[in-house]
C-alpha cells in the first residue's frame, strides 16, 4: 500500500511514518502543505491520504475539494487529522466527503483503525448498497486513550526509595511503578498503554532523553504526555526536549504540592481529546447515516416515479381519449415530472454544495427543452390563461442552438424558473422566452411584473420568502446549476415597462 503524509510539521510526519510502518505500508510519500500533495498525487499512484487540517499555502480542506472534485481522485481515502476544530469547520470537512477524522494525539491502535476503515472506503457517490457491504467488511472500533470503564494509567519511573508516588492514590489511577528503564519500557508497552508518563531524573544512570526516543518509538505511546521530575543535581536542557513531543518538567522539590494538580489537569486534558474525537465520529456517523437514508428515500421515490410517468406518456398516444381526460393525464404527467425534478435537485444540489459534482458536458437542445416544458405549463396553468411564447431563431439548415452542459439540470433550471414566472404573471398574461446565440447561449424568460424592490437584492437567497411567503428555493437552486455548468442567471427589473425578465447564459456546445 502506498501513502500519502500531508503535514507541516515535521515531527508529526516522522511520527505518522512511524506508525504507518508498523502497520506495515509498503511506500509512504510525504509533502509540508497540500499544494506539494496534490502535485504528488497527479505522479504517483496512492491508496490513502493522511493531511492536517491547519496547513499554509493549501490546508488540508482545501486539499481534499481538490480531490473530490477530480475525477481521477474523487474515490481516494482522505484521513483528516486534527489537533481541534470549530464545530462549522467539521461540518465543512465532513460535508466536504472526508474519510474519517483523527484528533491528535492519538493511539497506534486508532489509527490502525481509521487506517483499515479507509481501506474497505467506499465513495458517497456509488450506491447505498455497495457502500454498506464495504462499510460492514471490516470496521474495527476505535480506541480511545483513557476509556471511562478504567482508570487513567499512569507509568512511573522512580528510584526504589522515594517516597513522592505514594501521592497517587490507586483510587484515582492505575498506576505501574517501575525503577529501572527497561522496566518503564516493558509497561510502556504493554496491552493497556499508559495515559501518562512520570519520569524522575534522579534514578541512577537514567538518560531522560535517549528514554523519550525509545518511548516515542512505541506503538501506542507516540504522543503520551510525559512528566519529567528535575533536581538541582538534574537540570534538563529544554531545547533538547522540544522535538520529543508532550513532555512537562516540574521541579523535585515541589512535587509534593504540585504533582497533583498537574496530572489531574494532563488526564483531564487527555478525556476530553478523547471527548472531541468521540464527537467527531459521531458527527461523521451521523452525517453518512443520513446521506445513506437520503439516497434511499431518493431511490425508492425516483423508480415508481418514473414508472408513472412511462406510463403516462403511453397512455398520451391514445387518440381515444376526450379532451377531458387528455387534460387530467396532462396535469398528473406534470405533477409527475415536477415531482422527479424534485428528486434530481435534491441530489445534485447536495453534490454542488458540498464540492463533490463533475459535470460530465454533453450539448444539449435547448430549444426543444424551452418547448417541452412551455407545453406542460401551458396544460398546468390553463386556468390562469397564460399565453407561453417560446421565440428562437431556427431558421432550416442553420445548426440548431445547442448549450454545453447536462440536460438534467437544465431542466431542472428552466422548470423552476418557467414555473416561477407563471406563478407571478397575471390572469391573461404573456410570458415570452427568447433564446439567442452570441458568445454564448442567453435565454430570457420575460413576464408582466416587476419584482418589489425590497426583494430584488435576495432575489437568489436559499431560503429568502417571496411576497407570497413562499421560499426561493427553486430560484436559487436555478442559479447553482447554471454555474455549476459554467453559466449563470441574473435578473433584471424594469419598472418603467412593470417587467421582470431572469436572464440565463450557458456555454455554447462547439
Amino acid at each position: 500500500m502506498v501513502f500519502l503524509v500531508v503535514d507541516d510539521l515535521e515531527t508529526m510526519r516522522h511520527v505518522t511514518m512511524n506508525q504507518l510502518r508498523l502497520l506495515g505500508a509498503g511506500k509512504i510519500l510525504t509533502a509540508h502543505n497540500g499544494l506539494e500533495g496534490l502535485k504528488l498525487l497527479n505522479h504517483h499512484q496512492v491508496d490513502v491520504v493522511l493531511a492536517d487540517l491547519h496547513m499554509p499555502l493549501m490546508d488540508g480542506l482545501e486539499l481534499l475539494k481538490v480531490i473530490r472534485t477530480d475525477e481521477k481522485l474523487r474515490k481516494l481515502p482522505v484521513i483528516m487529522i486534527t489537533s481541534s476544530a470549530g464545530r462549522d469547520r467539521v461540518d465543512e470537512v465532513i460535508a466536504a466527503g472526508v474519510t474519517s477524522l483523527l484528533v491528535k494525539p492519538y493511539s497506534q491502535a486508532l489509527l490502525e483503525a481509521r487506517v483499515t476503515r479507509a481501506l474497505n472506503w467506499t465513495p458517497p457517490a456509488l450506491s447505498v448498497q455497495k457502500r454498506a457491504t464495504a462499510d460492514n467488511a471490516t470496521f474495527p472500533p476505535a480506541t480511545p486513550l483513557a476509556p471511562a470503564h478504567r482508570q487513567p494509567g499512569v507509568l512511573v519511573l522512580a528510584g526504589s526509595s522515594a517516597d513522592w508516588p505514594t501521592l497517587l492514590s490507586p483510587q484515582d489511577y492505575r498506576v505501574s511503578r517501575t525503577t529501572t528503564e527497561t522496566q518503564a519500557l516493558t509497561a510502556a508497552a504493554a496491552e493497556h498503554h499508559p495515559d501518562l508518563v512520570v519520569l524522575d531524573c534522579a534514578v541512577p544512570g537514567l538518560d531522560p532523553y535517549g528514554l523519550l526516543q525509545k518511548l516515542r518509538a512505541l506503538p501506542g505511546t507516540e504522543e503520551v504526555p510525559v512528566v519529567l521530575l528535575e533536581d538541582s543535581a538534574h537540570a534538563l536542557d529544554v531545547t533538547r526536549l522540544e522535538p520529543l513531543g508532550s513532555v512537562d518538567v516540574l521541579e523535585h522539590a515541589s512535587v509534593p504540592r504540585l504533582l497533583r494538580l498537574r496530572l489531574r489537569n494532563l488526564l483531564h486534558s487527555l478525556q476530553l481529546r478523547h471527548g472531541l474525537q468521540d464527537h467527531y465520529d459521531r458527527l461523521l456517523e451521523t452525517a453518512k447515516l443520513q446521506e445513506d437514508v437520503e439516497q434511499i428515500v431518493r431511490q425508492d421515490i425516483k423508480s415508481p416515479l418514473s414508472m408513472v410517468v412511462t406510463q403516462l406518456q403511453g397512455l398520451l398516444e391514445d387518440r381515444d381519449l376526450t379532451h377531458r381526460q387528455l387534460a387530467t393525464l396532462r396535469a398528473i404527467e406534470q405533477g409527475s415530472l415536477h415531482a422527479m425534478n424534485l428528486v434530481n435537485l435534491s441530489s445534485e444540489l447536495f453534490k454542488i454544495e458540498t464540492g463533490r459534482f463533475v459535470l460530465d458536458p454533453k450539448p444539449v437542445s435547448i430549444v426543444d427543452l424551452l418547448r417541452r416544458i412551455a407545453e406542460i405549463d401551458r396544460v398546468s396553468y390553463d386556468a390562469r390563461q397564460l399565453t407561453i411564447a417560446v421565440l428562437a431563431d431556427e431558421t432550416p439548415g442553420r445548426p440548431p442552438l445547442l448549450a454545453r452542459g447536462d440536460a438534467t439540470l437544465c431542466y431542472s433550471i428552466f422548470e423552476n424558473l418557467l414555473r416561477n414566472a407563471c406563478e407571478a404573471a397575471p390572469v391573461g398574461a404573456r410570458i415570452e422566452i427568447s433564446v439567442e446565440k452570441q458568445e454564448a447561449l442567453f435565454i430570457r424568460i420575460r413576464n408582466p411584473g416587476a419584482v418589489p424592490s425590497a426583494l430584488r437584492e435576495h432575489f437568489f437567497d436559499r431560503f429568502e420568502p417571496g411576497a407570497d411567503g413562499k421560499t426561493g428555493l427553486g430560484i436559487y437552486s436555478a442559479r447553482v446549476l447554471a454555474r455549476a455548468q459554467g453559466g449563470d442567471v441574473t435578473l433584471d427589473v424594469s419598472d418603467t415597462s412593470d417587467s421582470t425578465t431572469l436572464i440565463i447564459r450557458l456555454p455554447l456546445w462547439t
